[in-house]
C-alpha cells in the first residue's frame, strides 16, 4: 500500500523528526511524492500526515491492512488510530488563523488609503512606495532562505505580474462606477475559485462549498448596496479584476507550495514594485510624502496592508486550500465597514448587518467539517499507547 502527498524532511534544529511540507490542495494531487506505508506507523510519523487527510480517511484500517501479514509493519495502536486528526486539524487551524490575519490587514487598506490621500499622497506614489517597501522588507526576512532555481523564480515573479494585473483593474474600475459597486463584483471570486477549482479538478464541487461561496457573495451584495447605474465598462474592469484575483489564488495554490511565504511574497512585490515605479515616474506621482502623518501611513499601507496580508495569505493559502481561502477572504467587507464606522465615522445600517450575517454564515458553513473535528480532539484525550 502506497501513501500519497505526504513529505517526511527533517527538522533543521534539534533531533531528526519528521516534518510536513505544507502543500495546498493543487499540489496535494498533482505533485505527489511516493512513501511506503510502513515508514510512517510509528507515533512521530503522525506529524507527516496531509494536509487534509484525503489520502487516510476516516480510519486507519488501510494503515493496518499494509501493516499486517508477515514480515509487514506492526499495526498501529488505538492512540494512532484516535489521533489521526491532529496533524489535519492542528494545519486548519493555523491556516484559518493565517488568512483571517490577512483578511483583517487587506480590509484596511482603503481606510488607510483615504486618510493617505486626505495627507496628500497621490495613488502611483501610493502604490510604488507601498510595494517599494514591502519588497525591502521581504528581502530582509527571506535573507536566510535557499536559493531558488530561476525557473521557480521566473513563475513567482509571474505571480507578481498577476497581482499588479489584478490592482489594475480593480483600480480602473473605481474610476467609472461607486466603490461600493466594484467591490460588490470583485467578491465574486470566491465563488469562481470554487467552480474553478472544481472544473479543474483540484477541489471536490460539494454542496456545502457552493452554498458557502453563494451565501458570501450574497452577504457582500447586501453590504455594498444597490447595483443601479452601473457603467457597462466598470463592471467588465471589476469582474475582470475578480477572474484575475481568483487566478491568482489558485496559481499561488498550486505553484507556491513548499516554498517559505517569505520567499514568496518577495517576489511578488519585486514584480510590483518594478511595474509601480516606472508608472509612478511617467506619471510624476512619486513623490515624498509631505509630513511625517503622511509617511506614516505610507509606512502603515506598506507594512499593515501589504507585508502582514500577503505573507499571512499564503501561509494559510498552503494549508486550506484556494477554495476555503477566498471564502474566508470575504470577511474583508465586514473589516472595511466596521474601520469605516470607527475611524471615519460612517454609519452602519441594517443592509449592513444582514450582509454581514450571512457572510459570517457562510465562512462558517464552509469551515463546519474543520470545526467540528477540532472540537473532537479538543474533548477527547486519546488514551495513552500500550509499550
Amino acid at each position: 500500500m502506497i501513501m500519497r502527498s505526504v513529505v517526511v524532511l527533517p527538522a533543521p534544529l534539534g533531533p531528526s523528526r519528521p516534518k510536513t511540507l505544507s502543500r495546498g490542495i493543487a499540489t496535494e494531487r498533482s505533485l505527489t511524492a511516493t512513501w511506503p506505508a510502513k515508514d510512517l506507523v510509528t507515533p512521530e510519523s503522525w506529524m507527516a500526515l496531509s494536509l487534509n487527510c484525503v489520502i487516510i480517511g476516516p480510519t486507519m484500517s488501510s494503515v493496518r491492512d499494509a501493516g499486517g501479514g508477515s514480515g509487514g509493519a506492526e499495526a498501529p495502536s488505538q492512540l494512532d488510530s484516535e489521533r489521526e486528526f491532529i496533524p489535519r486539524e492542528r494545519d486548519d487551524a493555523k491556516g484559518l488563523f493565517y488568512v483571517v490575519v490577512s483578511t483583517v490587514a487587506y480590509g484596511s487598506l482603503p481606510i488607510l488609503g483615504k486618510l493617505a490621500f486626505a495627507a496628500g499622497v497621490r495613488t502611483t506614489g501610493l502604490l510604488a512606495w507601498r510595494f517599494t517597501g514591502a519588497c525591502v522588507l521581504f528581502a530582509l526576512l527571506a535573507r536566510r532562505a535557499p536559493e531558488l532555481a530561476w525557473g521557480t523564480r521566473f513563475t513567482l515573479w509571474g505571480l507578481g505580474v498577476i497581482f499588479v494585473g489584478n490592482t489594475f483593474c480593480y483600480f480602473a474600475a473605481l474610476l467609472t462606477i461607486p466603490a461600493s459597486t466594484a467591490s460588490l463584483i470583485f467578491y465574486t471570486y470566491p465563488v469562481i475559485v470554487t467552480l474553478l477549482s472544481a472544473a479543474l479538478g483540484l477541489d471536490r464541487l460539494t454542496l456545502r462549498g457552493v452554498g458557502a461561496a453563494v451565501m458570501a457573495v450574497s452577504g457582500c451584495a447586501i453590504t455594498a448596496g444597490t447595483v443601479m447605474g452601473v457603467s457597462p465598462r466598470g463592471a467588465v474592469l471589476a469582474l475582470a479584476a475578480a477572474f484575475i484575483y481568483a487566478a491568482y489564488v489558485m496559481l499561488g495554490s498550486r505553484f507556491a507550495a513548499g516554498i517559505p511565504s517569505e520567499t514568496v511574497s518577495l517576489h511578488v512585490t519585486q514584480a510590483c514594485a518594478a511595474i509601480f515605479l516606472p508608472l509612478a515616474l511617467l506619471k510624476g506621482g512619486l513623490w515624498l510624502p509631505p509630513s511625517p502623518v503622511s509617511w506614516g501611513l505610507v509606512a502603515c499601507v506598506a507594512v499593515v496592508c501589504t507585508v502582514v496580508p500577503i505573507r499571512a495569505f499564503l501561509a494559510g493559502l498552503a494549508r486550506i486550500g484556494p477554495a476555503r481561502a477566498a471564502v474566508v477572504s470575504s470577511l474583508e467587507v465586514l473589516v472595511t465597514i466596521a474601520l469605516a464606522a470607527a475611524v471615519l465615522r460612517e454609519r452602519i445600517g441594517p443592509r449592513q448587518w444582514a450582509g454581514g450575517a450571512l457572510i459570517l454564515g457562510g465562512v462558517l458553513l464552509q469551515n463546519l467539517g474543520a470545526l467540528r473535528r477540532m472540537g473532537r480532539v479538543s474533548v477527547s484525550r486519546p488514551p495513552r499507547a500500550a509499550v
